[in-house]
């Protein structure tokens, strides 16, 4: 069974952070640059969730979902409508057989 036609549908970019050079290939610095745009599921958490959460010294704030990928690791971040999301854990498979979809824990970033 696979995910039902509608939940993955918020549009999210994932971005990492690399190393910039110019035409010259001198090195210039490094920034947050696209990796891949994905379709998703952005999910707070609930009061319940987050008070669980912070018991366990925890600041996600949310969950996302998309289809199994491997390629996406904790050293990348989620742009979603106008929030940064740092991803806070590693991906963890569906409870159906692992290959669905994968979620990943996230926490809020506060930009300057």
């Amino acid at each position: 069974m696979g995910i039902p036609a509608g939940e993955l549908r918020h549009r999210v970019t994932i971005q990492h952070f690399v190393e910039q050079r110019d035409e010259y290939n001198n090195l210039l610095d490094k920034a947050w640059v696209e990796y891949k745009k994905l379709w998703g599921k952005i999910e707070f958490l609930s009061v319940k969730d987050t008070l669980a959460a912070k018991a366990a010294s925890s600041e996600t704030t949310a969950r996302l979902k998309i289809r199994k990928r491997t390629d996406i690791t904790t050293e990348m971040r989620v742009l979603w409508k106008d929030q940064v999301f740092q991803i806070a854990s590693p991906p963890k498979p569906d409870n159906e057989n692992g290959e669905i979809y994968v979620t990943f824990e996230l926490k809020l970033l506060e930009l300057e």
